[in-house]
């Protein structure tokens, strides 16, 4: 299993937010979890499980596939199914605990067998994803630091 990004720095503003974030008027401390879900931070995303792809550098808000992986992290512990959703599209990847192993599905298709990996792996990695994308954000904009929904994040991951 694997999951990474590639940052873009041409992509982290959305076009709507453009003239006050050149403008200086744009408080990355301040903005609210939905706004920098869906206006900033838009990266090529990878998630593949078993040398099967359901993003292949698929551009989508950073932060947004944060919340969502944490998200699908805590409904998998507390009720052995999740999901991932994308803001920008209709794309659901389904998760659905068997045992110890997280079987992967999604409205692209139907794979058999599912493409799976352990629980703890599947953990493991989010966690990993979760806290590599804050510190490259956090480094790049010191004060989205500040932001409460960077604290909301780390707990969401267990950090």
């Amino acid at each position: 299993m694997r999951i990474d990004y590639t940052p873009d720095s041409r992509r982290d503003i959305d076009p709507g937010w453009a003239q006050a974030w050149q403008a200086g008027r744009v408080d990355l401390a301040a903005l609210t979890a939905t706004d920098l879900r869906y206006g900033f931070f838009e990266y090529p995303v990878t998630l593949t499980i078993e040398d099967h792809a359901f993003l292949s550098t698929s551009h989508v808000p950073l932060i947004d596939i944060m919340f969502s992986l944490g998200n699908s992290l805590q409904n998998l512990h507390k009720h052995g199914s999740a999901q991932i959703d994308f803001t920008e599209n209709t794309y659901v990847i389904s998760l659905e605990l068997a045992g110890n192993q997280v079987q992967f599905t999604s409205t692209r298709g139907v794979l058999a067998p599912a493409p799976s990996c352990s629980l703890d792996a599947y953990t493991s990695e989010v966690r990993s994803f979760i806290s590599n994308g804050l510190e490259y954000l956090e480094a790049q904009y010191p004060t989205l630091a500040q932001n409460p929904a960077m604290s909301e994040l780390r707990a969401l991951a267990g950090l």
